[in-house]
């Protein structure tokens, strides 16, 4: 199979960072790709807009670590929009302690050569979904709140049936979130929009939640294999350095987990999970606000929405991972300065 058009909503944020390089060099042509091609689900990524939201740190924040992002991985033709910088009514919250001020802190990132497009994000994001061969339908991936998300549903509800799969990071099937005692970051961040799109009616809603990000760590033994060598990879390593050190800090993990660019995976690669179809909804209260409720037994008597994410293979993640690392490293202009 080709390529598939991917937009990517994110909030950089490491794991974000990470994300945007498996998103952009997924290419049909590397070998795990190739591999798997006997599963007739196996394809690479035509990356045609990012857009930025509120989360790791401010908007102005990630828009300017995506735009460092691209440029760092010679992809400046990629085009930026930003977007929401607040939840639809609650406060704005961020993640500093464990992505630094900058939300990329660690290394020192070259400064983007250019800025964001003017166009406002969701307005950009409904033109490139919209657009094209109808039967070409879009996947739209997002790692951030969905804010941005549910702003595009309601305002352009056509793009809703245009899709043809939302794959989300969000969420937690069993219960234990990560920032509240039930609630994972990206949903509890803003609980209102995560309820319009879990509500929308779309074909195809992926949730990777934290159970599936939470077995791809990035060991010493990840780091040393694939994070050693050239300007870039060093750098790179420096980043996952800092997230290791904030993650010990925070949670106690021994490595940290490198939770967005697993959804990317799902795209490319589908049959390396395991999931479930099930009823996900999305409490919007106080207490447990962000709390992704899930109907494992059927019993709230609702049509399932949502194809939640139960596995992945690791070892064919890191793969993939590395081949793109690769790729990127192949033009990154830091290593020739």
């Amino acid at each position: 199979m080709g390529k598939k058009r991917v937009w990517l909503d994110c909030d950089p944020g490491h794991d974000d960072a990470m994300a945007i390089i498996l998103a952009a060099y997924g290419n049909p042509d590397i070998p795990s790709i190739n591999r798997f091609r006997e599963y007739g689900d196996s394809r690479g990524i035509d990356l045609i807009g990012v857009s930025t939201v509120c989360g790791n740190q401010t908007v102005e924040k990630t828009t300017d670590n995506a735009l460092r992002m691209l440029n760092l991985i010679d992809r400046n033709d990629v085009p930026v929009y930003r977007g929401a910088d607040k939840p639809l009514t609650r406060p704005k919250r961020n993640c500093p302690e464990i992505h630094g001020e900058s939300g990329l802190d660690g290394p020192d990132i070259p400064a983007a050569t250019r800025g964001a497009q003017p166009t406002p994000a969701v307005v950009a994001m409904a033109e490139a979904l919209l657009s094209g061969d109808p039967a070409d339908k879009p996947t739209l991936v997002a790692t951030g709140a969905l804010t941005n998300v549910a702003l595009l549903f309601s305002v352009y509800p056509e793009v809703i049936h245009r899709l043809d799969e939302l794959v989300i990071m969000g969420g937690a099937y069993q219960g234990l979130g990560n920032t509240g005692p039930t609630s994972e970051f990206n949903i509890q961040c803003d609980p209102e929009a995560a309820h319009i799109v879990f509500e929308a009616g779309l074909k195809s809603l992926v949730m990777v939640p934290l159970e599936v990000t939470h077995t791809v760590l990035v060991t010493p033994e990840i780091r040393n294999k694939y994070f050693k060598g050239s300007r870039f990879r060093i750098l790179l390593d420096e980043l996952m350095h800092f997230f290791e050190e904030s993650y010990k800090k925070v949670f106690g993990f021994d490595h940290p987990p490198l939770h967005d660019p697993v959804a990317v995976f799902y795209v490319m690669l589908p049959a390396m999970f395991k999931t479930k179809r099930m009823r996900v909804d999305i409490d919007c209260g106080q207490l447990c606000a962000g709390t992704t409720v899930c109907d494992h037994y059927g019993m709230s008597g609702k049509e399932p929405n949502v194809t939640v994410c139960t596995k992945v293979d690791v070892d064919t993640f890191w793969k993939t991972m590395a081949e793109t690392v690769a790729e990127a490293d192949k033009v990154s202009p830091i290593n020739s300065k």
